[in-house]
């Protein structure tokens, strides 16, 4: 009788530790609290960091956040992140915060939706994943309070790359560089008339293998030097075209970026990214896709010029890498800009995400390599259940042994009363239209967003 009793008493202590540890519920933290603003922040430094075109992306608000601490150590935070596009060019791998934020007339506004895994103890910062959708505010949302601001145009008419060749032949003309440059893509577009039609582009260029004591007819027959020993940049340019003395003024500045060593895991060529070659039917609908690592660490710094086309180079610094644990899987995201509307846009109505080509066709499926769908858990996800559906083999938290768990994001109500955040900066135009959540009372004392 007694073995029975001990042999009972040993299966129950056996079963007991067999349990799974007890699983850690998502928090739902103020927007502004501080560990989500410098969440916020390292989520956007990462995004910027994976792009290779466009504009680095600056922060508005912070729409939502949940955070998920991990059994150990470190925490995942699901964070929605209202942003617009800043006048830094992600080629000049500026901080976000160190970059001015556009007129509001030209303002391109959206949403990211970022998945980041932060863990102090380990000095790991890690993001695991995004998703990003902008649009231009549409010209009817301006026009009323500045009537004569210039109208957006199409960086892809022949106007604007008339407009950027004859700015650029300016600068190649007065530059102490050492070759010509050659015009990369028209990436800003808008006209204007004053005594006459003036043309504002934005335009980023590539350093070329004709030497600038070569007399040269068409730039844009000159072979580019490869990207580890290119220069590029970011140059404005204006050509108006006076009907009153019938002369044409042409204005060019441009911002000269030091050759960019490939980033780790770039020297291979990976599904989605695009090349820094632009295609001649670029369409303004585009879409970045990225699967690498992070950049190796550099160091800022700035050389003088003597001539008086002022421009600056610059690396990223030390202390925007990280330590990269084998654990953690490659970043996985895309920054979709969307071509300008007619009629009035918010982020109500931003269409679902949709894959294209650089032409803005669809792009079949097995070719989109889209980030995989999470399902719709209408809140906060079933923790308990996702850990046993990742013992059997199926979807769910990723490596809990080894790396972070991720859950699917989450959708639906928010958790927290104090969200949305406080915007960073005064923009009239963008702030209707963005989401106005609507707080719904749930019991005494508590209220739910959505």
């Amino acid at each position: 009788m007694t073995l029975l009793v001990l042999l009972f008493l040993g299966s129950q202590l056996l079963c007991s530790w067999a349990e799974s540890p007890p699983v850690v519920e998502p928090l739902s933290p103020a927007c502004n609290d501080s560990a989500v603003e410098a969440a916020a922040d390292l989520a956007l430094r990462q995004i910027n960091a994976n792009q290779r075109e466009g504009y680095v992306l600056g922060l508005y608000r912070i729409f939502s956040v949940q955070e998920h601490p991990q059994k150990i150590t470190g925490s995942v935070f699901y964070l929605t992140l209202d942003v617009v596009e800043t006048e830094c060019h992600v080629l000049s791998r500026r901080l976000w915060k160190d970059c001015k934020n556009r007129a509001m007339h030209e303002t391109v506004f959206g949403q990211c939706k970022a998945t980041l895994y932060i863990n102090k103890p380990r000095r790991i910062v890690h993001l695991h994943s995004y998703e990003c959708t902008l649009q231009p505010v549409p010209s009817s949302s301006f026009l009323r309070i500045c009537p004569d601001c210039p109208v957006p145009g199409c960086p892809t008419e022949p106007k604007y790359l008339e407009t950027a060749v004859v700015s650029l032949a300016k600068f190649n003309k007065e530059s102490q560089q050492a070759h010509h440059f050659s015009v990369l893509n028209v990436t800003k577009a808008s006209m204007q008339w004053v005594v006459g039609p003036s043309h504002f582009v934005e335009f980023t260029i590539q350093e070329t293998s004709c030497s600038k004591n070569e007399s040269i007819a068409d730039v844009s027959k000159c072979e580019p030097l490869s990207s580890e020993l290119a220069h590029t940049g970011l140059c404005k340019g204006t050509v108006m075209d006076s009907q009153i003395d019938h002369h044409q003024f042409v204005s060019i500045s441009c911002e000269i970026y030091d050759p960019q060593a490939p980033a780790l895991g770039e020297r291979e060529q990976h599904p989605g990214r695009r090349s820094q070659k632009p295609d001649k039917d670029d369409d303004e609908s585009h879409e970045h896709h990225h699967h690498h690592g992070r950049k190796k660490n550099q160091h800022p710094h700035k050389h003088e010029h003597k001539q008086g086309h002022g421009h600056e180079h610059r690396h990223p610094s030390p202390s925007e890498a990280s330590h990269f644990s084998p654990h953690l899987e490659k970043t996985v995201g895309w920054v979709k800009v969307l071509p300008p509307k007619v009629e009035h846009v918010s982020l109500h109505t931003l269409p679902e995400n949709q894959k294209e080509h650089i032409d803005g066709k669809p792009v079949p499926p097995e070719k989109a390599n889209p980030v995989p769908a999470p399902p719709d858990t209408h809140g906060v996800a079933d923790v308990k259940k996702l850990q046993t559906d990742t013992s059997e083999g199926k979807p769910g938290l990723t490596k809990p042994a080894t790396g972070p768990a991720i859950l699917p994001f989450p959708e639906g109500p928010l958790q927290s009363d104090a969200c949305p955040g406080e915007p960073k900066f005064v923009n009239v135009i963008i702030l209707p239209l963005l989401p106005n959540p609507v707080k719904i009372a749930v019991s005494p004392g508590q209220t739910v967003t959505e």
